[in-house]
């Protein structure tokens, strides 16, 4: 035992010195892993804030404007952001529960407008801005699916300008357009 005391006593100074390095490299390493969970953590907490995106709701609505809300909401959502519906709003084409996405414009149209509307489309020709589903699917040449992206078109875009503006909707081409554009309005 006291050859190892003397061993210990006459190397103190390395014995020290290595101690200081190991306590060192030992408080670099819980420094830098602490730093790299930072950074982890950070990271996580960003993932976890919402995404945000700007819409646009306009016509019936208490609060017409722009506004940001977060990526994932629905409809119904918007015009709760944007106070509610006017008493003369009529929604019952529009679609509250789809997705929000960044960009929308979503009009609520006033219920004597979509009454002028519906006077106009026993007419025979059916108007591609104010149609519901099942107007729309009585076209000859549109079915559930046009119908739809149709309307979700109108939804996310506005009102049509003109005819020719319905080949801008996913699934209607040239060769559809020949076969409704007589009969459809705006």
């Amino acid at each position: 035992m006291k050859k190892y005391l003397d061993i210990i006593y006459f190397n103190r100074k390395e014995i020290i010195i290595v101690l200081i390095m190991i306590t060192g490299f030992t408080i670099f390493n819980i420094y830098n892993n602490t730093e790299r969970e930072i950074e982890v953590v950070n990271e996580i907490v960003e993932e976890k804030e919402e995404k945000k995106i700007v819409i646009d709701i306009k016509g019936e609505i208490n609060n017409p404007g722009s506004y940001e809300i977060e990526e994932g909401k629905r409809v119904k959502d918007a015009i709760d952001l944007a106070g509610g519906l006017t008493q003369d709003a009529y929604i019952d084409d529009i679609n509250l529960s789809s997705k929000l996405t960044d960009e929308m414009l979503i009009v609520i149209p006033k219920k004597e407008e979509i009454k002028e509307e519906k006077i106009e489309i026993k007419d025979s020709k059916i108007s591609i801005n104010t149609a519901n589903l099942n107007e729309l699917m009585s076209i000859s040449g549109i079915g559930k699916t046009k119908a739809q992206n149709i309307i979700d078109y109108r939804n996310k875009h506005g009102r049509f300008n003109s005819i020719n503006d319905i080949m801008n909707v996913s699934g209607i081409g040239q060769s559809t357009f020949d076969k409704i554009k007589n009969y459809i309005k705006v």
